[in-house]
């Protein structure tokens, strides 16, 4: 893959993720991974998954039940942290040349949560809209704008993984009452909300630094 090729999409991503109104139409693939980190990590711990909520603003919503303290924990944790380790690992398989593992895997989570857990109406549209997309240049077999598509994707999820946690960071310190998962995880650790929210911020960052380190330099 060429390097260049990749700063690119990079650069795309950052634009997109300022200008309002696309940011909230590309931008809802990060928010997909995010809130299917909560979900996922409610199964794993034994948990359900009520439904999940994907919203114009690229706001998100899963709602689960937890059965003990701990889960509680790892399930308010999991969201960000999914974001960052979908970004570093989509570059992982860009860089190895194996873009069909990102494209296969984004749709199967976006299938799966449509036909699982997602119920409100821009959700659903946005997810059928994905799906659609997906399918469509996959049966065409249209290579090129599948590379588009995972480039892009994985760009957008490690650009809108360090604003939206950098959001979370600044609420935090500003409004911790109103910091998304830092507030969630400071009910339940009693530790500072803008301590979870520097741990998002620094996590998202590292996973910059090595994507950069280890697959663009």
């Amino acid at each position: 893959m060429d390097l260049e090729h990749i700063f690119y999409y990079i650069v795309a991503a950052l634009v997109i993720c300022h200008i309002p109104i696309v940011r909230r139409i590309f931008c809802t693939i990060n928010t997909l991974v995010h809130e299917s980190g909560h979900a996922i990590a409610a199964l794993i711990t034994s948990g359900k998954v009520y439904s999940v909520s994907l919203y114009l603003n690229n706001e998100g919503l899963a709602e689960v039940g937890t059965k003990s303290w701990l889960s509680r924990v790892i399930v308010s944790y999991a969201g960000y942290t999914t974001s960052s380790v979908a970004a570093f690992v989509s570059f992982y398989f860009i860089y190895s040349n194996k873009l069909e593992f990102i494209f296969y895997g984004l749709l199967g989570l976006a299938i799966i949560n449509l036909i699982l857990w997602v119920r409100n109406i821009f959700g659903i549209i946005w997810l059928c809209t994905f799906i659609g997309f997906s399918f469509y240049i996959d049966y065409h077999h249209l290579f090129g704008l599948k590379e588009a598509l995972v480039l892009l994707s994985a760009s957008i999820i490690l650009i809108h993984s360090i604003s939206s946690a950098f959001t979370i960071f600044y609420l935090s310190i500003f409004q911790p009452s109103h910091a998304g998962d830092a507030t969630s995880l400071k009910i339940h650790t009693f530790l500072p909300a803008f301590f979870w929210g520097f741990i998002f911020l620094f996590q998202s960052l590292i996973s910059l630094y090595y994507v950069i380190i280890l697959f663009i330099l």
